[in-house]
């Protein structure tokens, strides 16, 4: 379905419009303020992909939910709403937690919804923990989709998807924005809600820690080689942690600003990313950020026409 502005008696086919949506737990609370400022603007994105925190806001919007709505229940979220219902232990599965109970709190925002049948085009991406590989996931249960994406190294468990064992989707891709090539979107839009490298000390530290020869022989260590990798709990949770600190070692100082059809926006939400309670102050910020970029997206519309 085209691109529609949404007011207009008789408004002009426009170009498609795709959104890829990145992690940061209570941080994402950002992509709320960004999808509400496009809104606004008289844009409604044709496609959306999301990983991690950025893939829940995602499939909301593609579920139906206004930006007002996900505004208004952001708000009322507290910590203890989430964590305690998230919890299960999952020692034997190499992870903190088993993953089981974050699963039921992502059915009891969803439901029985899959992939394939939302109004609007989704797509979840994760990562395969035995082979590093980015996953598009664009059918099947939502609520799976959205642990598998979810599942952070060593603290959730991977989760079993045809045949692949899929976790947190930021490992792979932060800002999903190169994941929107296959869906024929005229401009990209690629929102980060955490912190980028020259933001912050502590990722800057990791990067270096792990770019470190000390770093890089822990790096091999998790890893194993191929033909020794450790099966089980540990090996997964090794090879977990080796795509984390990878993560970390590639990590930029910023994100690129976009070219020909892209756009990237860094929001810089100026909050913890447990602190559930501060979603107003996070969607104010990706609000901001969208404004700021504004100029930039807008002059990719009006060379298409809008």
């Amino acid at each position: 379905m085209p691109l529609e502005l949404l007011h207009g008696s008789n408004p002009p086919v426009a170009p498609r419009i795709g959104v890829a949506l990145g992690g940061g737990s209570a941080r994402g609370y950002a992509h709320i303020g960004v999808l509400a400022a496009l809104e606004r603007r008289g844009l409604r994105p044709d496609v959306l992909v999301g990983t991690s925190f950025g893939a829940v806001i995602a499939a909301l919007y593609a579920l139906g939910h206004s930006p007002a709505q996900l505004r208004e229940d952001a708000e009322r979220m507290r910590r203890r709403d989430v964590l305690p219902r998230i919890v299960d232990v999952g020692l034997g599965r190499g992870a903190l937690f088993a993953g089981g109970r974050l699963e039921a709190y992502f059915h009891g925002l969803v439901g029985d919804a899959r992939i394939e049948d939302l109004p609007r085009t989704l797509a979840i991406v994760a990562t395969d923990v035995d082979t590093g590989e980015r996953v598009v996931l664009r059918s099947g249960p939502l609520a799976k989709a959205l642990r598998a994406s979810a599942s952070l190294p060593g603290l959730f468990a991977p989760v079993a998807w045809e045949g692949r064992r899929l976790i947190d989707g930021g490992i792979g891709a932060p800002v999903p924005l190169s994941t929107l090539e296959g869906f024929g979107v005229d401009v990209a839009l690629g929102v980060g809600a955490g912190v980028e490298a020259r933001d912050s000390r502590g990722l800057r530290l990791a990067r270096n820690a792990v770019r470190s020869r000390v770093g890089r022989g822990v790096r091999r260590a998790f890893a194993g080689a191929p033909e020794r990798r450790r099966a089980g709990a540990f090996g997964t949770l090794g090879r977990a942690l080796a795509l984390t600190m990878d993560a970390w070692g590639q990590a930029g100082d910023a994100l690129p600003a976009g070219e020909g059809g892209s756009v990237h926006v860094q929001t810089r939400p100026p909050i913890h990313w447990l602190r559930f309670d501060l979603a107003a102050a996070a969607i104010a910020a990706g609000d901001a950020a969208m404004d700021a970029a504004w100029p930039g997206l807008g002059r990719r519309l009006a060379a298409l026409g809008v």
